[in-house]
C-alpha cells in the first residue's frame, strides 16, 4: 500500500525574505506560513490575490508589537504547532538568518525532516509540475531499437529515479558525507546540472526515504526499502 507523500510545511520570514515564489504551489501537499514583523503593514496587492487562490493552504501571521527576535520566536513557535500535528511532514524555513539553524538541528536530533532556506529557489519542489510529454499524432514505425519510456517511482522524479537506480548498482563507491554525494551526483550527471540542482535531487530522495541525512552531514542509504 502506497502511502501519500508527506506535507511540505513551509514558513517564511518575511522581514528576511521579501520575494515569494508560490509555484511552490503545484502537485505537492503544500502548507504556507507567511510571518510579518509589526512594521509591515503593506503587501503587494498581486501577493495577496495569488495567496488567496491557495487560502485553504495559508496562514497570514502579523506581529502586533516590535521587539528583538520577535518574529523569529514566534515562528519557531508555528513551526513547532505543525511538528506536533504532523510528526511526519517536511518543514521549510525560508530565511537568510542563519539563527533558525540551531532550531533545524535541534529537530533533526529528533528525526524531523527540516530544512532552511536562503530563499525559495532552494526548495526542492518549487517550481510549477512539468507538464506531460505529447504524444506524436501518428504512431512511429516500431524499430528494435526505439527506447521505451522511462518507468519512474512513485514519489521521485524521472531525474531522481534515474540517480535511485544508479546509486542500488554502486553499494562500494557510495558517497559518506552529502558534500560528496553533491559532487557524486553532479559528475553522474556529466555536470549537466547545478549544486542547487544536485541538492533537490538529495531533498526529494529524502523526503521519499531513500537517504536519511543527520546533522553532521553523515548519509545513510535506505535504497531497496521499496
Amino acid at each position: 500500500m502506497n502511502l501519500p507523500p508527506p506535507v511540505n510545511h513551509v514558513f517564511v520570514d518575511f522581514e528576511n525574505v521579501h520575494k515569494i515564489d508560490l509555484a511552490i504551489f503545484g502537485s505537492k501537499a503544500v502548507s504556507f506560513t507567511l510571518l510579518l514583523g509589526a512594521r509591515q503593514t503593506k503587501l503587494d496587492v498581486s501577493l495577496v490575490e495569488k495567496l488567496l487562490e491557495h487560502a485553504a493552504s495559508v496562514q497570514l501571521v502579523r506581529l502586533t508589537s516590535a521587539g528583538k527576535n520577535a518574529l523569529d520566536f514566534t515562528l519557531a513557535y508555528y513551526v513547532g504547532r505543525a511538528v506536533a500535528g504532523d510528526p511526519t511532514g517536511c518543514f521549510h524555513i525560508v530565511s537568510k538568518d542563519a539563527g533558525y539553524d540551531p532550531l533545524i538541528e535541534h529537530l533533526r536530533s529528533k528525526h524531523i525532516n527540516a530544512r532552511r532556506h536562503d530563499d525559495f529557489a532552494g526548495l526542492p519542489f518549487a517550481g510549477p509540475a512539468r507538464p506531460p510529454t505529447p504524444m506524436p499524432s501518428a504512431a512511429p514505425p516500431k524499430l528494435k531499437s526505439q527506447s521505451k519510456p522511462k518507468a519512474v517511482t512513485p514519489g521521485l522524479d524521472e531525474r531522481a529515479t534515474q540517480v535511485l537506480e544508479h546509486l542500488r548498482k554502486t553499494s562500494t563507491t557510495r558517497p559518506r558525507n552529502k558534500q560528496k554525494l553533491v559532487s557524486y551526483l553532479i559528475a553522474h550527471l556529466g555536470h549537466k546540472i547545478t549544486e542547487a540542482e544536485a541538492l533537490g535531487l538529495i531533498e526529494n530522495l529524502c523526503q521519499a526515504g531513500y537517504l536519511a541525512i543527520d546533522e553532521k552531514g553523515a548519509v545513510t542509504y535506505h535504497l531497496d526499502q521499496k
